[in-house]
């Protein structure tokens, strides 16, 4: 083999040598940017789901909170039923019945001192 011969075989190789490295190069990129496209598809649907499950927790929350107040106010419905019934079947005279007998017994003392 001659030296020109050297040379272009040398040449042949550094030739073959450096498209095999951009070829490499090309796959190892390409690699790298689906690797990253899933990375962001990944985030991507974590977030919505973030996102949905904050709002039916929020959704959840206020049904929650309605139905802990209709709760409260059944339950004092029923508390008020409750004493009022209690009281109506005692037979407590009110400020207005005593009010009532206290004027009556003051109508009768006048009465009796006019007699």
């Amino acid at each position: 083999m001659n030296t020109k011969e050297n040379f272009e075989n040398a040449f042949s190789i550094a030739e073959n040598s450096t498209e095999r490295f951009w070829e490499a190069f090309l796959v190892t990129m390409g690699s790298m940017s689906w690797t990253q496209e899933q990375t962001e598809n990944l985030f991507r649907k974590y977030l919505d789901q973030n996102k949905t499950a904050r709002e039916e927790g929020s959704r959840l929350m206020e049904e929650v909170v309605s139905q802990a107040k209709r709760n409260q106010q059944q339950i004092q419905k029923m508390i008020e039923d409750a004493v009022v019934g209690a009281f109506g079947n005692l037979d407590i005279p009110t400020f207005s019945y005593i009010q009532e007998l206290s004027n009556k017994v003051d109508e009768l003392s006048k009465k009796v001192d006019n007699l």
